[in-house]
């Protein structure tokens, strides 16, 4: 029956393909990319799901772009989109043609993807510039055509989906992801794709939700950030960024179907539409739902329909950190007026006016906002993070007694000790437990990780902030549905899994058993587990860990930080230290006392002496500094805090310049503010001066008659 069953799952993709285009053949990149690795022929004789089914087919690692360029640019229609429906495809390009390849991503014997359709000598156009709205940010590119309808036949499996367009002149390239539901198969996972999130940073047009990649130009919110976000635009992140799919979501997207679960998939979007009012919450259709990577944006709608799922009964797994940190709202296209297609998020907890709805737009936890700390649901809340230093999970023994260290060895470890593994997973942000009254009853810490950096001191101002010493928590709880609600406190968790992003990795030793075990405590089990995973009930046991992993406290000596100078050179800055043991070091600094929230470098080389030089400094301003050290004990030291003063311009040329620029550049954004008054003014001013002119020729040419 399951072999027929397949089959009859195989052909009509086949069939399609021929029909729609659908190329399985190498499209010259690499001609080995298309072969069987590590693929479990048992396994694809009998299907357990249309997950292992569809990674029996061959993958290809061409999804991989490689040569990304801006002079190629796409984005969909829609965000998900169900089988048997067609999406649109915006294209934007000075090429005449261009060629579209479509990938699914998945595990596919370690090649991470598959090619399902593509189509070449597409023809190319340029679009429009994107409507633009200064006070708000707001850059929407729904003015653009359509390029191309790609229709999603009804046998694609549900996945996470790269549209990759290529220019053939040049070879430059771009991408973006798209997911495909099947509304009609209640798999037993439900993962949410972090759409809000990933535009919450994208700042194609030159706005995103974030004042360090707006420009210049205020809005609102009396900062350069926007408050309204379109998500209609192609995505400006590279490949590796920190807010796009492959950095995080794609490495547990990948070990998932390794496994072979039962996974369907969904996105942000559909989980808001789900916690709308009359709407059917498609989370009570599944076991478990997971969030992994960077889920930050979170519209009430949202957190109503994942609330009713857990307290309905369905699991609840966040491998992620930073979650529903910011309350978005969502509304229509001033141009289309196409449905939930602008986030709103004023965030006016930093800074600004409240949203002009009057709905709260800021952290859940502000108290003079939504005053509903995020981790009444999750277990913990965001504490800070550091994006240029990572570091490893630590259990202690008496964490590593619960039942998520199973099979792996660490319940054995001497009761005076810890362990430290999963290099690079906690990062680059970090949740942690909160005493404010809204924790979860039964809530378990799993795991203490010792963290440093920036450090949130009020509800969610992040200029507020300062360096100092933290411990992320892993937690989990129980809630009175029986629903299991586990929290991994770190966005990186999927790194252990396999892949550091698009870097193909060693397995950590312990994440892949521990995420077993997790989803296993929720009622999973894999169709085609890993030989590194001991399934429950096995009767494996676990090879004794050596001696070398365990540490006591006692004996990490952190190193002491000494000589610490500063040198000014004109707008630049030395701070050099030294440590009395070999260590890591990263700069902090700030431009108020109390207040260091930027990093200026780090150096991960294990020395005695640290040198960091800051450039382009601001001329005769105040900075204040600190100096982190970490031996390969992870023993951190934090210097106290140094002020020091840049020194000012060396030429003359360059003080004008630098004392013209905020006035050129505040010129500038009055012009593109107020572009339609001062087309209005031009034009008046215009007729006028025709007006003027007319009138003084009429005059000449009547002095001219009087004289005649």
């Amino acid at each position: 029956m399951v072999v027929t069953w397949f089959m009859r799952w195989l052909i009509p993709i086949v069939v399609t393909g021929m029909l729609h285009g659908f190329v399985w053949a190498d499209s010259g990149r690499d001609s080995a990319s298309h072969t069987f690795q590590g693929i479990d022929e048992a396994a694809c004789a009998a299907p357990a799901n249309p997950v292992v089914a569809e990674n029996c087919l061959p993958g290809t690692n061409e999804w991989i772009s490689d040569n990304y360029s801006d002079s190629i640019e796409v984005f969909t229609s829609l965000d998900s989109v169900n089988t048997g429906e067609q999406v649109d495809l915006f294209v934007n390009t000075s090429a005449s043609q261009y060629d579209l390849y479509v990938y699914r991503t998945g595990y596919y014997g370690g090649l991470g993807g598959r090619l399902v359709f593509s189509r070449s000598g597409l023809r190319g156009n340029q679009q429009p510039p994107c409507a633009r709205a200064e006070d708000t940010g707001l850059r929407t590119c729904s003015n653009w055509s359509s390029s191309f309808t790609l229709p999603i036949p009804t046998e694609w499996v549900s996945g996470i989906y790269i549209v990759r367009v290529q220019r053939p002149d040049t070879g430059g390239e771009n991408d973006t992801a798209f997911v495909v539901r099947n509304d009609d198969r209640p798999a037993e996972i439900l993962y949410q794709h972090s759409v809000s999130t990933l535009q919450a940073y994208n700042n194609y047009g030159g706005k995103s939700a974030y004042n360090w990649n707006s420009g210049f130009c205020s809005t609102v919110a009396q900062a350069p950030r926007a408050v309204r976000i379109s998500l209609n635009r192609p995505y400006s992140q590279f490949k590796m960024g920190p807010d796009y799919f492959y950095r995080a979501e794609y490495p547990m997207v990948r070990w998932l179907e390794q496994q072979g679960y039962d996974v369907t998939y969904s996105t942000t979007q559909d989980t808001h539409r789900a916690g709308k009012p009359g709407a059917v919450n498609t989370l009570l259709d599944h076991k478990v739902f997971l969030s992994a990577g960077h889920d930050e944006y979170w519209s009430q709608e949202m957190r109503d329909a994942i609330t009713a799922a857990r307290d309905a009964g369905v699991h609840l797994g966040f491998f992620t950190a930073n979650t529903a940190y910011w309350r978005v709202r969502f509304e229509p296209d001033p141009l289309t007026n196409e449905p939930d297609s602008v986030m709103v998020t004023y965030k006016t907890t930093e800074s600004g006016p409240v949203d002009s709805s009057g709905f709260h737009t800021g952290t859940w936890r502000d108290p003079a906002g939504a005053n509903d700390p995020e981790n009444g649901l999750l277990g913990a809340l965001y504490i800070g993070d550091n994006d240029r230093f990572y570091f490893p999970m630590r259990v202690s023994a008496q964490e590593a007694q619960d039942s998520i260290y199973r099979h792996t060895g660490l319940q054995s470890m001497p009761s005076d000790t810890y362990v430290e593994f999963g290099d690079h997973v906690v990062g680059w942000k970090w949740d942690a437990r909160a005493d404010n009254g809204r924790e979860p009853e039964g809530l378990t810490v799993l795991a203490t990780s010792p963290v440093f950096g920036m450090l949130l001191q009020d509800a969610g101002n992040s200029a507020n902030g300062n360096l100092a010493l933290a411990a992320a928590h892993m937690v989990r709880y129980t809630a009175e549905s029986g629903a299991i609600v586990f929290s991994s406190g770190t966005i990186q968790w999927s790194w252990g899994l396999g892949a550091r992003g698009l870097e193909i990795v060693e397995p950590d030793r312990f994440i892949p058993q521990m995420t077993y075990n997790i989803l296993a405590d929720m009622g999973l089990q894999p169709a085609t587990p890993s030989d590194n995973l001991i399934l429950d009930g096995s009767g494996v046991e676990p090879a004794p860990l050596p001696d070398s992993l365990f540490k006591r406290a006692a004996d990490v000596i952190p190193p002491t930080v000494s000589n610490l100078q500063t040198a000014v050179n004109g707008t630049s800055v030395t701070v050099t230290w030294e440590t009395d043991q070999p260590a890591a070091g990263q700069l902090w600094y700030g431009t108020r006392a109390g207040h260091i929230i930027f990093t200026g470098g780090v150096d991960e080389t294990y020395k005695t002496s640290h040198s960091f030089t800051l450039d382009g400094l601001k001329p005769n301003t105040p900075y204040f500094f600190k100096a982190a050290s970490v031996n390969d004990m992870w023993g951190v030291t934090i210097s106290d805090e140094t002020q020091v003063t840049a020194g000012g311009l060396s030429s003359f040329g360059d003080q004008i310049s630098y004392t013209l620029d905020p006035v050129i550049r505040g010129g500038g954004c009055f012009v593109r503010a107020n572009m339609t008054g001062l087309i209005v003014i031009a034009i008046s001013v215009l007729i006028g001066l025709a007006f003027l002119a007319w009138n003084m020729s009429s005059r000449a040419r009547l002095r001219r008659a009087a004289q005649n």
